[in-house]
């Protein structure tokens, strides 16, 4: 009955031990980003390289990797750490990890989150931010220049058609200069009225016909000559032609 009893203590003791291992929180100690893994520091102890779980991961992919200092949470199978997945990050009000107030702190184009419970948020490092808030129905994509970097951009790429529907007012502003480069045709259809103001220079060229129609057209200078030029024949075609010092 004593042998018994000394291999039912181990046991209990073999099994609790694996019980607090079943899940445990740490901290990234190493990144592998060639085979997707991580080591963690738990306390004192540093564990093999994990794997960390993500969304997709056949023929459709996700790729978001932890970094080093992360809080996570770890799944032990059978409470053997060796066969752990890395579950995924958690926030801590420990100054030593990232909080909540990182991400939904202002930031440098958007503003402090008041009503956390309609945002959604993804902070970057750089200060980059995709967000959409369902209260005032707003989608917000920011990238920062940072760090006298000229190289943010924001990239949108089809093999095919691109369609944008905007059923109210659109507003584009532009810092510099715009470039709009068509291997076709370009139609543009306008339900009212169209005004075209320049603080400068207006340039239209057409490598072939340039063609102006309407019901009334004015030409006006307000300071200055209007020219017309043709390296052929210039033909005026009125009911009335008329020229007034």
């Amino acid at each position: 009955m004593i042998a018994n009893q000394h291999f039912s203590d181990l046991a209990m003791s073999d099994l609790q031990q694996r019980l607090t291992k079943l899940i445990s929180l740490g901290t990234v100690h190493e990144v592998d980003y060639e085979t997707a893994t991580v080591k963690v520091k738990m306390g004192d102890w540093i564990t093999a390289k994990l794997p960390w779980l993500t969304a997709q991961a056949a023929h459709d992919m996700t790729w978001q990797a932890p970094e080093v200092g992360e809080q996570v949470m770890v799944l032990s199978p059978c409470g053997d750490t060796s066969q752990g997945v890395v579950l995924g990050s958690l926030y801590s009000s420990s100054q030593s990890h990232h909080h909540q107030d990182h991400v939904l702190g202002a930031g440098e184009a958007y503003e402090q989150v008041s009503d956390r419970e309609a945002v959604s948020r993804t902070k970057h490092k750089d200060g980059a931010m995709v967000e959409y808030d369902r209260e005032q129905h707003i989608y917000h994509l920011y990238v920062p220049n940072t760090s006298g970097n000229e190289v943010a951009q924001i990239k949108v790429h089809s093999a095919r058609d691109i369609h944008i529907e905007c059923g109210n007012d659109a507003t584009v502003i532009v810092g510099n200069d715009a470039n709009v480069q068509v291997a076709n045709n370009l139609t543009a259809q306008i339900g009212n009225d169209a005004v075209v103001n320049a603080d400068n220079n207006i340039s239209v060229a057409a490598a072939n016909e340039l063609s102006l129609e309407g019901s009334s057209i004015t030409m006006s200078s307000t300071s200055g000559n209007i020219e017309i030029a043709a390296s052929a024949t210039l033909k005026l075609n009125g009911a009335n032609i008329s020229a007034q010092e």
